[in-house]
């Protein structure tokens, strides 16, 4: 008996982010730029793609009060995936987290056509 690997949805998933993360960079427009958050967005009907990236360091214009940087450094915490990608064809099919040292996850991932024709964008 043979055995054969199945690749996961999410190997499928992955590719299609490293193809759309390509696209919102080079085409893509900062929407948002504040809370210490950057979101890219490519936009081009049905398709919508939004590319968020992690807090910053505070920098010395922000207000330095305990409790603000406290409350900055518990949200820190909670983004322990603190990149993502959300992928919209008329609704939403893709999204992934992940952060630098590797770890990631697929939070949603809607299989069908729209697939390649993302890939082909």
């Amino acid at each position: 008996m043979t055995l054969e690997l199945a690749a996961s949805n999410d190997d499928r998933a992955w590719v299609i982010r490293d193809h759309l993360l390509l696209l919102v960079r080079r085409a893509g427009t900062l929407t948002v730029q504040r809370d210490r958050v950057r979101t890219i967005s490519f936009e081009q009907p049905p398709w919508v793609v939004h590319h968020w990236t992690p807090f910053n360091d505070l920098q010395p214009e922000d207000a330095s009060s305990p409790g603000y940087r406290h409350a900055v450094e518990r949200q820190r915490a909670a983004l322990d995936l603190p990149y993502g990608l959300e992928v919209r064809h008329d609704k939403l099919v893709l999204r992934v987290l992940w952060a630098d040292d590797g770890r990631c996850r697929v939070d949603s991932f809607v299989r069908g056509p729209w697939e390649d024709l993302a890939l082909s964008l």
